[in-house]
């Protein structure tokens, strides 16, 4: 059976989870939904191709790809978030969305 979720990205990593930053995690963030907006991009632009087609199975190869890139991105938020900021400011911040003040939401 496939591993999923933090123990996942562990092994991958060889690490074990370390605090972050809330610019750390807001980044690791913001790739995520970069990653997001290109699997929807490349998944759509596939969706006017031939079925079939040489066109058609390299976009799902890259498809692929972006996928992995966003269960790894995802597992890394995932485990940055476990602790919180290695910064006692930071840590003096406690309510929704602290971490990502500042940033282009």
């Amino acid at each position: 059976m496939a591993e999923c979720g933090v123990e996942h990205v562990r092994r991958r990593a060889n690490t074990d989870p370390m605090a972050t930053t809330d610019d750390g995690l807001d980044a690791t963030s913001r790739r995520l939904l970069d990653e997001i907006d290109e699997l929807k991009r490349l998944e759509l632009e596939k969706r006017h191709t031939a079925r079939g087609s040489d066109e058609f199975h390299d976009l799902a190869a890259k498809i692929e790809r972006a996928a992995r890139h966003v269960f790894d991105s995802a597992g890394t938020e995932l485990i940055e978030g476990q602790e919180d900021s290695p910064l006692q400011d930071e840590r003096d911040e406690q309510y929704p969305g602290d971490w990502t003040e500042g940033s282009r939401n």
